[in-house]
């Protein structure tokens, strides 16, 4: 049996997180999340140098997201994150697209997702043991700053654009989309600043999402977020909303998780999620990340153990990392991680 979606009614108090709970728990204390998208793409032939970025592959490759998709599931995640993270109406219509086909475009990142996974299942199908492992399919939301491809999702700087309801008004119709799809859950990555946290905890309400969220913030000094704002205040937004199952942080390098990992514990009972970047850095203006600046395979896992004991309970990577990452991952937790 492979658990896959589970209902949450939007009006159950605490229902996101105890979905996310009845989740790790099937997993046996701990869930694995996939890694880098981008970069497996472009290994596998993609040409990425668009505003649309790995979302570029929704309308010219799928064939090539639903094989890294598949490729992380045999790696051992129990969670593959769409190729959506960059993929905004707004964006698919500055393409020429239409509206109806810039939704529809969304709409396909998820059932790329749900047919990797149905694959993965046909062709484990013949096992003589039935397969206890979640496989969840999770609807990437990038920042504003991802679909402006300026860098500022590693800033927060929005400009003029930075007010509540500008956010809001640019995020609702992509979240009801997605949510439309029906993954499994829907990932709010990468988010710079506590507004833009506050906006998605506000359309979450007023569209009556009733889809497990989490969010995950990114660091760039293991205190605040990239922006400058207090990590524990943006957690706390996080922590604030029903909906929200999971709060965590991703594409921030590992040496700083512990101390991450530590002070979301402060604010929030709710499951804790990282994925981090391989540590490299990355250039906002040459888009391009910087070779020799990160930690190997080996010294990424090394931290694994640790972010278990701090509480960690849904691991995986971000950024550069690759299925053998995921696979050193899983291994990882299956020896020196047991359920909690």
């Amino acid at each position: 049996m492979v658990v896959k979606s589970g209902g949450v009614g939007a009006a159950d108090e605490g229902a996101a997180g105890a979905a996310v709970r009845r989740w790790v728990e099937a997993g046996g204390g701990r869930l694995v999340l996939d890694g880098g998208l981008a970069t497996e793409l472009e290994a596998h032939g993609a040409d990425l140098n668009d505003p649309l970025w790995s979302a570029k592959c929704i309308l010219s490759s799928p064939h090539l997201i639903r094989k890294v998709h598949l490729d992380y599931i045999e790696a051992g995640a129990n969670i593959i994150i769409t190729a959506s993270y960059q993929a905004t109406i707004q964006g698919f219509e500055s393409k020429g697209f239409s509206k109806e086909q810039s939704e529809n475009l969304l709409t396909k990142s998820v059932e790329i997702g749900h047919e990797a996974r149905e694959m993965f299942l046909k062709q484990h199908s013949d096992q003589s043991t039935p397969m206890h492992r979640p496989i969840l399919v999770a609807a990437s939301i990038g920042s504003y700053g991802a679909y402006l491809a300026d860098g500022s999702e590693y800033s927060g700087d929005y400009g003029e654009a930075g007010t509540l309801e500008f956010l809001k008004d640019f995020h609702r119709r992509r979240l009801q989309v997605l949510a439309e799809a029906r993954p499994d859950l829907i990932a709010f990555e990468t988010i710079p600043n506590k507004l833009e946290a506050q906006a998605y905890v506000e359309l979450l309400e007023e569209c009556n999402i009733s889809i497990p969220s989490w969010f995950s913030f990114n660091s760039k000094d293991g205190v605040h977020v990239v922006s400058g704002d207090s990590l524990i205040e943006c957690a706390k937004v996080a922590n604030s909303c029903a909906k929200v199952g999971a709060i965590g942080i991703n594409c921030t390098p590992p040496r700083f998780i512990h101390s991450l990992i530590l002070t979301i514990r402060k604010v929030t009972d709710k499951p804790i999620l990282i994925y981090p970047n391989s540590g490299e850095r990355y250039d906002a203006e040459k888009k391009e990340w910087v070779e020799s600046t990160g930690v190997s395979d080996g010294d990424f896992v090394s931290y694994v153990s640790e972010w278990c004991k701090d509480g960690a309970a849904l691991i995986g990577g971000c950024c550069r990392t690759t299925p053998n990452t995921i696979r050193a991952i899983t291994r990882t937790l299956n020896q020196f991680c047991p359920a909690p």
